[in-house]
């Protein structure tokens, strides 16, 4: 699979052997994946970043869980080119909202995982969201907080960051403002209360 250069930053994607398994050989019914690679207050939006948070979701795509992908993506960055390779839908905008509308048009399931770009999954992630479809309340969203790095969010873990969130399709659609496209998506994971899931989501350096 080519590269593609980040042209935003200094760094360059080489995308790794995983990112090869292609999302449209998924075969399952659980739900769909909705990827922000945009720009917020933490940094522009990386190329590598992206393939390896995609990577990160493969084991839930061939257990079942995720059956599609869209990502939103910054304009000129070479994201599309990633999305294309993993077999992701790509929406290419710098606006947070519109893509979040056009991402939930263009996906297939009634439960929608929202994840951060910046953040891979810890294994663990694909059973535990199988178990709470079987016996949890898939009505209810689930908060996906970053992995605890610090001594505060260890002794509190509901003090980590929100990295993503799974929640059915009618209460994201419900979601008419974010304050500003540079904090859209965490502005967005912190009205989607929920339970946390136990399942941690790692930083991405």
């Amino acid at each position: 699979m080519a590269g593609a250069r980040n042209h935003g930053a200094a760094h360059e994607y080489t995308a790794p052997h995983s990112v090869c398994v292609s999302f449209r050989l998924c075969l399952a019914s659980m739900l769909s994946a909705i990827i922000f690679a945009t720009d917020t207050i933490d940094g522009p939006a990386r190329a590598d970043f992206l393939a390896r948070c995609l990577a990160s979701l493969i084991d839930a795509c061939v257990q079942g869980v995720v059956a599609d992908a869209a990502v939103i993506g910054e304009p000129g960055r070479g994201l599309g080119k990633i999305a294309e390779d993993a077999g992701c839908g790509f929406i290419e905008t710098s606006d947070a909202l519109e893509g979040l509308r056009q991402a939930l048009a263009a996906v297939r399931r009634d439960q929608i995982l929202l994840l951060s770009a910046d953040y891979a999954v810890d294994r663990g992630f694909a059973d535990e969201l199988n178990d709470l479809f079987a016996y949890g309340d898939p009505g209810a969203p689930r908060t996906l907080r970053a992995a605890s790095t610090t001594f505060a969010t260890r002794l509190f873990p509901a003090l980590s960051r929100p990295a993503g969130v799974v929640a059915p399709r009618r209460a994201l659609t419900q979601i008419n403002a974010f304050n500003g496209a540079a904090d859209g998506l965490p502005r967005l994971l912190q009205k989607m209360k929920g339970a946390d899931l136990s399942t941690r989501a790692r930083r991405l350096t």
